[in-house]
């Protein structure tokens, strides 16, 4: 009987989880800066129209940089996808990522960057759901300064999980809700030149959804990578904030 007050009081506390939920998320940013060697910043927007058939088009156009780095690092990625699903629990999805990336000083890449993936996911309960996204890149990444091409392939592993704090369903209006996911990368063969290539990254966050068209959220990640300009040496635990607005127009 206790018991079962308890999980009434806490189910009750509808507006409270966000706020506990977003202090567990600062306090968890400032432990990761405290350990990390660099810190970045970076900015999505995306905009997503449901066709007919199942199908999704989405497009995000994502800005990053570093800050406290003397050797300033940013990137402008452009990433059009196009999402079908096969039912309650499949999607499929082919995507083209555009990346201009400024590695170093005096050394600027050009990427193209198509894959496939694969997602399967499920709702153990009304407000909780469990995703794996599988995904096979194809990496074609051209350096300005010496004008040649590098070509890699590489697998990304992710389980995700979304939670509702006061609804019982996305379909409705002024949902918060917590993200979490861990993704890790196998790169096939030699990897491509870069400052940051991943390896693990970790990511936490809150989200807020207003309304039908609008989505707002705040991730904090960490991201261990290594810089393989080079040759494969230097490996770095990175502390990422990621701020995310997305648009949808039905």
């Amino acid at each position: 009987m206790p018991l079962k007050i308890i999980a009434r009081f806490i189910d009750g506390l509808k507006f409270v989880r966000p706020i506990i939920y977003t202090l567990v998320l600062l306090s968890i940013s400032f432990h990761a800066s405290a350990q990390s060697s660099t810190f970045q910043l970076w900015t999505d927007f995306t905009q997503n129209l449901r066709l007919n058939k199942g199908y999704t088009l989405d497009n995000e156009i994502s800005y990053r940089t570093i800050f406290g780095n003397d050797t300033k690092w940013r990137s402008l990625n452009l990433t059009p996808k196009i999402t079908k699903s096969l039912g309650d629990h499949w999607d499929i999805m082919f995507y083209m990522g555009f990346i201009a990336t400024r590695q170093e000083a005096d050394y600027n890449t050009r990427e193209l960057r198509p894959g496939i993936g694969a997602k399967y996911y499920l709702k153990p309960t009304q407000r909780l759901t469990l995703g794996l996204l599988t995904r096979l890149e194809s990496r074609e990444e051209y350096t300005t300064e010496v004008s040649t091409w590098k070509e890699s392939m590489r697998s990304r592993f992710r389980l995700e999980q979304n939670y509702l704090f006061n609804r019982k369903s996305m379909a409705d209006n002024h949902v918060w809700y917590g993200l979490a996911d861990q993704e890790f990368y196998l790169t096939l063969g030699k990897s491509v030149q870069e400052k940051y290539s991943n390896q693990v990254m970790i990511r936490v966050g809150v989200g807020y959804k207003p309304n039908n068209h609008w989505r707002y959220e705040a991730v904090n990640a960490y991201q261990f990578s290594r810089n393989t300009i080079d040759g494969e040496f230097g490996y770095a635990n990175n502390q990422i904030l990621r701020l995310r607005c997305r648009y949808y127009f039905n």
